[in-house]
């Protein structure tokens, strides 16, 4: 098969194409996240870097299959149009996955772990259980009803993630604590961070310059634990406190009901002339965007998980060069102080991010400078194939043989 530029492209993703020999093996990946999510993307090239096949089975785009390279297989879903949607083609994805008969299961959501533990069972095939988020700390705050139910409701879920993934093969994590979560309950597991794959670099880094700070960026989901009412609040302030900036905003939507959401906070509050709606990208053109800026925002607000997460586009924002205007929650804190120039806000404040901004464009020259050094020092450290793709072909190759 030809493979243009040694790539694997489709409409939606694009992956390095394997060239180490086939082991005529098999892993299936059955999800309800999107096409192209990235992280599910960088562990399928590891995948194949070990010498397995993948086969995608996930949600968006055009329906049906495809083998868009002899390694790899692809059945699309039609996208869902709400969150309870997505979680009545769990059983849909699963049966998909049964039928493919492959030689194991790589899941990335909670919900597929009874579906998961089940074909386990019955066919003595490993699975290997993707953690992306902290499950127990984000379910019980999402449910409804009075905060005394949380703590229950946290430790509820938690002895059923800890039943059904105790008896799978081995568990890939986003965080050292999670991995010391599932080391504690015998699994397993490789730790590998959200660090974005080298290639969002293009050909060579680009230095920050004084101009780009006034391209300010935000690629990340737009709902209300993201912060989307902030930054719609943001764009506003900037036009008042810093109207040289240009606000490019990624229209990034998990759902039809986020993006009407997010349409409803414009039509009450108006599009500035300074907000720039961009149409999403492959994970691959992330990369050319952000180098097109200087500052990066990211408005994760004080919900559930979010004082434990570091959001991935921060990772993105420190391997390109931006500067940053963060939440200033936790663990965001401890990753912006030590791998980036930036500024903490108030997560409920736009106007406190209009500041940061309003700062970071005051001391551009120092800003750049720093930016460009931290820059450095994440490019080595926070390399999705450096770091985090060796543990995972050495998970995969120990489970799945």
């Amino acid at each position: 098969m030809d493979v243009p530029n040694g790539q694997i492209s489709t409409d939606r993703w694009q992956l390095r194409a394997p060239t180490v020999p086939a082991l005529r093996r098999t892993v299936c990946v059955p999800t309800v996240h999107p096409v192209g999510d990235q992280r599910i993307l960088r562990c399928a090239q590891s995948v194949l870097d070990a010498g397995f096949d993948v086969h995608f089975i996930w949600l968006g785009g055009e329906p049906g299959e495809s083998r868009p390279h002899d390694r790899v297989r692809e059945t699309r879903l039609p996208a869902p149009t709400s969150f309870r949607e997505r979680l009545r083609l769990v059983p849909r994805v699963a049966e998909l996955a049964r039928r493919a008969d492959p030689d194991g299961w790589h899941i990335h959501d909670f919900y597929l772990l009874p579906q998961a533990r089940r074909w386990a069972r019955r066919t003595g095939r490993p699975v290997l259980y993707d953690v992306h988020e902290y499950y127990p700390e984000y379910y019980s705050e999402r449910l409804p009803g009075p905060r005394l139910l949380r703590r229950p409701a946290h430790h509820m879920i938690t002895g059923v993630e800890r039943r059904y993934a105790s008896v799978l093969a081995g568990a890939n994590v986003a965080t050292e604590e999670l991995g010391d979560r599932f080391r504690g309950w015998g699994i397993p597991t490789s730790v590998t961070p959200n660090y974005p794959a080298d290639a969002l670099l293009g050909d060579a880094p680009r230095p920050l310059v004084p101009e780009l700070l006034r391209r300010v960026v935000h690629t990340g989901t737009l709902t209300s634990m993201f912060g989307a009412e902030v930054i719609v609040g943001l764009a506003h302030e900037l036009a008042r406190v810093a109207p040289e900036v240009e606000f490019l905003v990624v229209r990034r939507f998990p759902s039809a009901a986020a993006r009407h959401a997010f349409e409803e906070l414009l039509r009450r509050h108006g599009t500035p002339a300074n907000l720039v709606l961009l149409d999403p990208m492959p994970p691959h053109e992330v990369g050319r965007l952000l180098a097109s800026c200087g500052i990066g925002v990211s408005a994760l607000q004080d919900v559930g998980q979010a004082a434990l997460c570091v959001s991935t586009k921060l990772y993105e924002y420190a391997t390109v060069g931006l500067a940053v205007v963060a939440s200033d929650l936790p663990a965001t804190r401890r990753f912006v102080t030590r791998s980036m120039v930036g500024v903490l806000a108030d997560p409920r404040r736009p106007a406190a991010f209009a500041q940061g901004v309003r700062r970071l464009l005051d001391d551009a020259d120092q800003v750049c400078v720093a930016a460009d050094r931290h820059a450095a020092a994440a490019r080595a450290e926070l390399s999705w194939e450096r770091t985090c793709a060796p543990r995972l072909r050495t998970l995969v190759s120990q489970t799945v043989r």
